[in-house]
């Protein structure tokens, strides 16, 4: 009996000691899949920052630009109204048909056409040469002229309603604070999260 209580202790022995290796692995994998869970949890509480980040700024880009078209289309109605006031002004004024001066005209044409030219090329700094050389041989008269000065006017303001609208969305951008950070310094971006 004594042989089968050594076998016995021997055998109870080697089965604790193995269910303590395997007792020792099983809490290191615990542990790493506790630490995994807790890296998953934290990119996942810095991916919900950051897509709420986006939302609040696509928002707040939406809101700048609609505010932007509703002063563009009351700057537009403006001047729709004061074209046909001048318009009636103009009809009864008698110097209305007398020409500009030819030198003047043609240059005010051809500037007017490279403009038109340069902004709907698809490149901006090399304006259509084609559309430049198009320009009208009749010249222009000085109610013309006076009819173009209020639609220029506008659409000056109406792009300085929409540069308006881009610097305050970047001075708010400037203002908002710092990307969000992992717990270790660095800084969590939406594409770390699709590396592995």
């Amino acid at each position: 009996m004594n042989r089968i209580t050594a076998i016995a202790s021997i055998v109870a022995v080697v089965v604790i000691a193995v269910l303590a290796a395997l007792l020792a692995f099983a809490k290191a994998d615990l542990s790493n899949a506790e630490s995994d869970n807790r890296v998953l949890k934290s990119d996942n509480a810095l991916q919900g920052q950051v897509i709420a980040t986006q939302a609040f700024n696509v928002n707040r880009f939406n809101q700048v630009a609609q505010l932007a078209a509703s002063a563009n289309a009351v700057v537009a109605g403006d001047a729709e109204k004061t074209i046909i006031e001048y318009r009636e002004i103009l009809r009864r004024e008698k110097t209305c048909d007398l020409p500009v001066p030819a030198d003047i005209a043609r240059g005010l044409l051809e500037y007017a056409y490279r403009l038109r030219a340069s902004a709907m090329h698809a490149d901006s700094g090399q304006p259509d040469t084609a559309d430049v050389s198009a320009v009208a041989t009749g010249g222009i008269t000085y109610c013309q002229a006076v009819l173009w000065i209020r639609p220029l006017l506008s659409t000056i303001e109406q792009g300085n309603n929409n540069f308006a609208g881009i610097r305050d969305i970047e001075r708010q951008r400037q203002q908002q604070k710092s990307p969000p950070k992992r717990a270790n310094g660095e800084i969590f971006r939406l594409s770390d999260r699709f590396k592995h």
